[in-house]
């Protein structure tokens, strides 16, 4: 009897699998037929290799993801948002009217910022505001994004860009758009972007000089020296050196011989038609609210507004 049910349910199972073959089959070919003529977007089940576009491709459909204003709302482009995405190493910026010798000299690393079309002028130089954390700060706390060109006193020029400017409010912000530069002998420019993500690019100390990284460049104004160490937070030299001055072992202090930073003169044109919404702090507002935060006598500054009362 055990050999008569084995043989019984062999054969129904046999026959099972044909037909599953069968039908296998008819669908390849019929979706092979329906396919026939149609270009492969990635849209049609097969993976972007972007989870966020497979899921929107999967609830709007393909046309939303060639829509380039997708139910009216405006895709982030490189080109219009050139600091959203991490910096190239090309340096092909090309100069623009009005810059001055040392900023001709640098402004090929600006390539793919919001400083590449952008006239510039120096808004810290520390020869003429002074090696102190307090003028660096003065000159640039709220000014936007800024290009720092160094000279040490052996004749190299180096620097680093930030994106997002200085505050002073004690914070290490992200920037996945900043790097660091050398400019070598033969005029070439050297870029060292950012790595590991956007934390921590720019550390923004009130007391301290401009720095990238805990360790990438480090500036001590009052003691007029900059060291660095690359490969945690900024990529090393091509050359594989892990400091971004030559002949100079990471983290060793180098004298510094000049150091400026550059701001735009004007606004982009995304900045000039940028309206914000309610969530947002709107024109003057803020500076209203702050206006009084130096004055030690009372708190009618922002935790005033937000308290009331004068400090006891």
């Amino acid at each position: 009897m055990r050999s008569t049910r084995a043989r019984a349910s062999a054969t129904p199972r046999l026959g099972l699998g044909r037909a599953r073959r069968r039908r296998g089959g008819g669908r390849a070919r019929g979706n092979a037929r329906r396919g026939a003529g149609r270009e492969d977007d990635g849209t049609d089940g097969a993976s972007s290799g972007d989870f966020i576009t497979d899921v929107v491709g999967a609830i709007f459909g393909r046309d939303a993801l060639r829509d380039p204003e997708p139910m009216g709302l405006k895709r982030m482009t490189r080109e219009a948002w050139p600091d959203q995405w991490p910096a190239t190493t090309a340096a092909t910026a090309a100069t623009v009217d009005g810059d001055d010798a040392i900023l001709v000299n640098a402004r090929s690393v600006l390539t793919q910022t919001q400083l590449e079309k952008l006239s510039l002028g120096v808004a810290y130089d520390a020869n003429v505001h002074g090696w102190s954390a307090s003028a660096f700060h003065t000159q640039l706390d709220g000014q936007g994004a800024g290009l720092l060109v160094g000279e040490t006193a052996d004749g190299e020029v180096f620097g680093g860009y930030n994106p997002i400017g200085w505050l002073g409010y004690g914070e290490a912000r992200d920037a996945v758009s900043a790097f660091l530069y050398v400019i070598e002998e033969d005029g070439n420019a050297v870029k060292l972007p950012k790595i590991g993500g956007s934390g921590m690019a720019i550390i923004d100390e009130s007391g301290q000089g401009p720095q990238w990284g805990p360790d990438g460049l480090k500036v001590s104004l009052e003691g007029r020296w900059a060291k660095s160490r690359l490969g945690t937070y900024y990529e090393n030299m091509p050359s594989g050196d892990a400091c971004l001055f030559k002949n100079t072992k990471r983290g060793t202090p180098v004298e510094l011989k000049s150091l400026r930073v550059y701001v735009a003169l004007e606004d982009t044109e995304l900045a000039k038609s940028y309206q914000p919404n309610a969530l947002q702090w709107q024109p003057g507002e803020l500076e209203e609210i702050r206006k009084d935060d130096d004055d030690p006598n009372h708190m009618d500054g922002f935790f005033g507004k937000l308290f009331g009362g004068k400090k006891k």
